[in-house]
């Protein structure tokens, strides 16, 4: 299996800092979430791009996942409002040819959400459209995108793995799978059994984290036995530790060391 640290956190400081960690920890691959100041997909010039690419070789790290930041101010492709849609999918885009120009093989990707007073089909309608022209894209690109369910309180679209394996079924592309997120997962009443059986062979990547997008350990959640169920399961594929969670943004490299030091308490993954 791989794992991958994520640089949320670090975003009080230069992407630098988080690729020397990572160096200097058991690591050899990354989840690169996108946002300025550290990497801006609406506005980055060649040279930054040649740059990170050179950092990254530097200290021979691969990048397993980028993690644009997803719906959010003003990125929808499910909105009713078609120039956000469609200035969101040139976001995605964009997302998908630094992927591929990183030779990254993943792209995360959450759903959008749809005017909360409108019919729920809408949004969801609008979702499989956008979708269905990123997978077109992606494929072509030789990149997959990682298609996740976020909260009630975010999204009126996808909520539950059933929600996933659904659109999925109805856009039938290679290159769109699912995954499922920890804290996402256990706030909608679901079991890692159940994204297993929703999505069968589709489900191919995992953020790991603790309740709030916290280090393992840090939150409530039976983290060593999700860490069992997804094994017991036949997983061998990546695992990222989005941590978002402020907490860890003054100390980061921290957040990293307790993640290190909870694996290796709890699994034989680092031996």
């Amino acid at each position: 299996m791989k794992f991958a640290p994520m640089n949320y956190h670090y975003l009080r400081y230069p992407l630098t800092k988080f690729l020397d960690k990572v160096e200097r920890s058991p690591f050899d691959s990354i989840d690169l979430y996108c946002s300025a100041p550290q990497l801006n997909l609406f506005d980055h010039p060649l040279s930054h791009l040649l740059e990170l690419d050179g950092e990254l070789r530097r200290r021979h790290l691969t990048v397993a996942a980028m993690t644009p930041e997803n719906c959010v101010y003003p990125v929808n492709f499910c909105t009713q409002d078609r120039i956000t849609r469609e200035s969101s999918l040139r976001y995605y885009q964009r997302a998908i040819d630094t992927a591929e120009f990183l030779g990254c093989p993943r792209v995360q990707i959450s759903t959008g959400f749809g005017y909360f007073d409108a019919p729920r089909e809408e949004a969801w309608n609008n979702c499989r459209e956008s979708m269905a022209q990123l997978a077109a894209y992606a494929e072509r690109k030789h990149v997959t995108l990682l298609l996740e369910e976020l909260k009630n309180t975010t999204t009126n679209v996808l909520i539950t793995s059933r929600d996933i394996a659904r659109m999925l079924d109805e856009i039938d592309s290679p290159a769109i799978v699912g995954m499922v997120d920890m804290d996402q997962m256990t706030y909608a009443g679901e079991t890692v059994a159940d994204y297993f059986a929703n999505l069968g062979s589709r489900m191919q990547y995992v953020h790991f984290n603790d309740r709030g997008h916290t280090v393992p350990g840090d939150g409530d959640f039976p983290m060593k036995d999700y860490y069992e169920q997804i094994k017991a399961q036949g997983y061998d594929g990546c695992y990222s530790f989005e941590i978002c969670d402020r907490r860890y943004y003054i100390d980061p490299d921290k957040a990293i060391d307790d993640t290190v030091a909870w694996m290796r308490a709890n699994t034989h993954e680092l031996d």
